[in-house]
């Protein structure tokens, strides 16, 4: 029987959302019996259980994904504790006899060298446009391009800024099997939401680029047309953005909107929703949440940046609408062509899934980066 395909993860972050969620998803996707997955964390997070239950055996090694709020001295002790760093993922790397090192993120930059050091190929998720600073992005073209085996993108919009040979596009998927239409029901008895009032739903983690405030401002707009509609707004706040965060909902809670913050069972609340919006105000990497909206048969309206326009154009023929970003006249518009007259349990089960999954490609890319063949 082959030996199986060893890879140790490095993730930069331990919390539960973004790259991490992605790992979590990505892990489930490979084959148990021909990938052993390591997976290095900067501490013990919430994460962690998942992770084990996904199969992966988790290692604790502190460390930091670059931000573009780091002030003199966090780049001073970042850059002191680098080559320390780098040092024990090499460790790491020969005691677990992985055979490739990845990396979660672009902004994780421990990786490609605890690769180089112990001669492994280094495989890089690129899961981030990168507009916060043209300084970071020169340099993580040119990390990729000459420390990268392979660079997954997570979408063309990602791929599209990176200008290696060695870039290859796989989408994030979600189960089918989890988010469907036949979820509907759930969300709205569990809230008390009347099950016939039409509903838009907004979801993600808060933060100042997710456009949350726009969807507040559609939402005032929209209320004139269909008095009758609703909005529930789902998502922890991103660290350090709590009060932001407590200030929209504050403004949702006068607008006669539902702020509920952190939610677990994210299919029942697509599947419960007339319109999915997103509402980014800056180009989403991907834009998994849409997908999974998508599968439950709600139609979306995003805007027209980034991943969202790939996923609509990959999607079933009216799955939803694009608008531009930062403009609530125009998101709200949107919503109102697609908030249907009357909704129901019954109705919203009936719909079909608006989304056909690609099949798994991140077990091929490891195959193919270390010569093996899927046989």
């Amino acid at each position: 029987m082959e030996e199986p395909i060893r890879i140790l993860w490095v993730q930069p972050v331990a919390e539960r959302g973004g790259s991490d969620l992605a790992l979590l998803r990505t892990l489930r996707s490979l084959p148990r019996d021909a990938f052993e997955c390591h997976v290095v964390l900067p501490s013990v997070g919430p994460l962690t259980p998942d992770l084990a239950a996904a199969g992966a055996i988790v290692h604790v090694v502190p460390m930091r994904r670059i931000t573009s709020g780091g002030g003199l001295r966090w780049w001073v002790r970042y850059l002191l504790a680098w080559p320390f760093t780098v040092l024990r993922l090499a460790r790491l790397v020969r005691a677990t006899g992985a055979g490739v090192v990845a990396s979660n993120s672009l902004h994780t930059w421990y990786g490609w060298a605890a690769a180089l050091l112990t001669r492994r190929p280094h495989v890089w998720h690129a899961r981030e446009i990168v507009v916060q600073s043209g300084a970071a992005l020169r340099l993580e073209r040119y990390l990729c391009r000459r420390f990268a085996t392979r660079v997954v993108a997570i979408s063309d919009a990602v791929a599209t800024q990176l200008d290696g040979t060695n870039v290859v596009v796989v989408h994030d998927e979600p189960d089918p099997g989890e988010f469907h239409p036949g979820a509907a029901g759930r969300f709205r008895r569990k809230l008390g939401i009347d099950d016939e009032q039409p509903l838009v739903a907004a979801a993600g983690r808060i933060d100042t680029w997710k456009g949350f405030d726009v969807v507040l401002d559609a939402y005032e707009r929209i209320k004139r047309v269909r008095p009758d509609a609703g909005l529930v707004v789902a998502g922890p706040p991103v660290e350090g953005k709590e009060d932001y965060a407590a200030a929209l909902e504050r403004a949702a809670t006068e607008l006669g909107a539902r702020w509920i913050g952190p939610y677990d069972d994210m299919a029942a609340l697509y599947a419960d929703a007339d319109v999915f919006v997103s509402a980014s105000t800056e180009p989403e990497p991907y834009g998994l949440v849409i997908v999974e909206a998508l599968l439950c048969g709600t139609p979306v309206v995003a805007t027209d940046h980034g991943g969202p326009p790939e996923i609509l154009a990959r999607a079933e023929a009216d799955c939803g609408l694009l608008v531009p970003p930062r403009s609530p006249a125009d998101l709200a518009r949107a919503l109102a062509e697609l908030l249907p007259p009357t909704t129901s349990t019954a109705q919203r089960r009936r719909r079909r899934p608006l989304w056909r999954p690609d099949p798994p490609g991140t077990a091929a890319v490891y195959r193919e980066v270390l010569g093996r063949s899927s046989s």
